[in-house]
């Protein structure tokens, strides 16, 4: 790997080429992978798992999403704001930290990289093990819960933020149709993949602005999936828990190959 006259490590000339295929390919296979678990009547299970998740809130005291959406949709333009920052950042800031780190941070690329390909990974067993409706999907009638395909309602109802007030995409969309899984919610990406955001800006950035960033934007992502009412808190700890065990396995494997390469050393 190339080394620059003031000892920082620069990429191969052509090597985001190499980078570029890595994640396109890995991409695609994740979008077709998460498009598949909304087959096979999951419908059922994801309202069935979201009555679940809401009593082990309530037990926590965390079950304030109503709430705190509830306080904002008086400003119609805030939370549209909230929808494009929903829809948009989530894949500006990461792929924008990706390049950043391939280009000026290339000494941490491949294990940041790795973290942030391993979150998303296991966040596909969760889409396939614990299908979720998110909270959107409550929707009222007149005031009255509209129960969901099992009967049931969580007690509380939402507004689909970005059908009735909007944003720069909508899930109607025959893009969206094709590629999304409206019950792909438990564990959060968006939560996880700032989290990473987050881990990059305080590991790498220099500028105390841009690290503090790091800090912040986490918790302003938290905010924008709850007041849009696409996820629930415990989706983000979900999130949090993705990338958590990403950092551990991947740990445990570099000390496994350390291990191994260091015994024929000592031998």
């Amino acid at each position: 790997m190339p080394t620059a006259t003031d000892g920082t490590v620069t990429p191969p000339r052509f090597g985001w080429l190499r980078e570029t295929l890595i994640v396109l390919v890995f991409y695609y296979v994740y979008q077709t992978i998460r498009s598949f678990a909304d087959h096979g009547g999951n419908t059922t299970r994801a309202y069935a798992n979201a009555r679940r998740l809401v009593q082990w809130e309530r037990w926590m005291y965390l079950y304030h999403e109503q709430a705190i959406q509830g306080a904002f949709l008086g400003a119609n333009w805030f939370i549209r704001v909230m929808n494009i920052y929903y829809g948009t950042l989530h894949f500006v800031i990461t792929i924008g930290l990706l390049i950043w780190m391939y280009r000026k941070r290339h000494h941490g690329y491949t294990a940041m990289r790795n973290l942030l390909g391993l979150t998303t990974a296991l966040a596909l067993i969760g889409y396939w093990t614990f299908p979720l409706a998110p909270p959107r999907l409550y929707k009222c009638n007149d005031n009255i819960p509209v129960p969901g395909p099992d009967g049931y309602t969580i007690g509380k109802c939402f507004v689909d933020t970005l059908d009735k007030i909007g944003g720069l995409w909508s899930y109607h969309s025959p893009v969206a149709k094709a590629v999304a899984n409206q019950y792909a919610a438990m564990p959060s990406l968006h939560f996880g993949w700032a989290v990473w955001c987050g881990i990059v800006l305080w590991k790498y950035a220099k500028h105390p602005v841009a690290r503090w960033a790091g800090v912040l934007y986490p918790l302003l992502t938290l905010f924008a999936i709850v007041v849009t009412a696409n996820h629930y808190f415990l989706d983000a700890v979900g999130g949090a828990i993705a990338i958590g065990a990403a950092w551990l396995i991947l740990r445990l494997v570099g000390q496994r190959r350390s291990s191994r390469a260091s015994t024929p050393a000592a031998a």
